[in-house]
């Protein structure tokens, strides 16, 4: 017993740690592993030999084998919140937990914040097919939706407009709002809780040297998985992917690797509202003016070997459009990586995302190694 801590507060610790665990427990789930050619006959050997992650059927799906925002929101329970000289103990009773998503990450920070008490909201761009914003058991969700074309500048906005108000909440004895997935304490609970990941797809294939494709997103399944591949494979590479309607991620990893940047490239700024009108590839890109814990870790960390943006037909038609671009330009757009190009028999299985990772990988499967592409998102998730 701790000196001076009543028998009723331990009791509700105790009781707290107890549904913690359970969280734990059922919030696990299980990932496929296999090639391409084994699910889909007739793919050409780039393709075909194509290894998947396939975490499509998983909640919240490259949050992976367990649910991170369990330990991430223990973690914050653990250590309370300050405001200037107020403090603020993380609680059901004190907190509402926002998250921001263009992916389906946001149903793990559901799960978690539903099993474990808190009252919560999910920040997402409109525009997004509707599946996207309904939880897959049907389970009511509070989500903030803002303009898709703003989407580049608007979830900040959305994010710290809430948060801004958290001293007049304390103050008038409100719950505050807390983003748990974002504090730099959440990044190495995060990258130990999806090492399970990397340890599955290491233990599959055993003694091969590896090619990693992921979205950047968040960061967390680019260092989740591409740090436990390089620290315990050989020569592993590790490829993030992003969205060209977006390219706020490749522009931080252009300024830090003395590469062109995104605007002499293609001569117009990352996230340019034109371009992002026709944004269908959700999760996959780093927001522009924020930057996030494992972003930074990937991205100036040294762990990325290459960055890959990718594009449709229809973003470069509408990009081509667009007043003052040069033809040097236009050409370096054409020649990215281009997910309309795959066979339908892989369009009618996965998502955008994924098929953008597909395509991103298949550029590399000419080399003497295990090629990896992580899948995100199935078909049914864009209808």
């Amino acid at each position: 017993m701790i000196e001076g801590q009543p028998l009723e507060g331990i009791f509700l610790n105790q009781k707290r740690d107890s549904l913690f665990q359970q969280a734990e427990r059922e919030l696990r789930h299980e990932v496929s592993i296999y090639r391409l050619k084994d699910r889909f006959e007739g793919l050409p050997n780039n393709l075909g030999n194509i290894t998947m992650l396939d975490a499509s059927n998983i909640p919240g799906c490259h949050y992976g084998v367990r649910n991170v925002f369990v330990p991430i929101i223990h973690h914050l329970e653990e250590v309370g919140f300050s405001v200037k000289d107020k403090y603020v103990d993380i609680n059901p009773d004190t907190t509402i937990l926002v998250e921001p998503s263009t992916g389906n990450s946001w149903v793990a920070f559901s799960d978690a914040a539903e099993m474990l008490g808190y009252e919560h909201i999910v920040v997402m761009p409109e525009g997004l097919p509707e599946s996207r914003y309904r939880h897959p058991n049907g389970r009511p969700v509070k989500i903030l939706r803002t303009p898709k074309e703003e989407y580049a500048e608007g979830m900040p906005k959305q994010l710290q407009s809430l948060i801004m108000q958290n001293r007049r909440r304390i103050a008038l004895g409100q719950k505050i709002y807390i983003t748990p997935n974002h504090p730099i304490s959440s990044a190495d609970i995060t990258v130990k809780a999806m090492a399970d990941l990397g340890r599955q797809l290491a233990a599959k294939l055993q003694g091969k040297a590896f090619t990693f494709v992921g979205s950047m997103g968040n960061g967390a399944s680019i260092c989740s998985i591409g740090e436990y591949l390089k620290e315990n494979t050989d020569d592993a590479r590790v490829i993030a992917t992003e969205s060209f309607n977006y390219g706020g991620g490749y522009d931080w990893y252009a300024n830090t690797h003395r590469k062109p940047s995104y605007k002499k490239l293609y001569g117009i700024d990352p996230g340019n509202p034109i371009l992002m009108k026709q944004f269908d590839a959700f999760g996959t890109n780093a927001p522009i003016g924020i930057e996030l814990p494992l972003q930074k870790r990937a991205i100036e960390g040294g762990l990325l070997d290459d960055y890959s943006l990718f594009t449709t037909q229809a973003t470069f038609d509408v990009y081509k459009s667009i007043p003052g671009l040069s033809q040097e330009q236009i050409n370096n757009a054409s020649s990215l990586p281009n997910r309309n190009k795959l066979p339908q028999s892989l369009y009618e299985a996965y998502g955008n995302s994924t098929l953008a990772n597909i395509e991103v990988a298949s550029q590399y499967t000419n080399e003497e190694r295990e090629i990896v592409a992580i899948a995100y998102d199935s078909r049914k998730a864009y209808s």
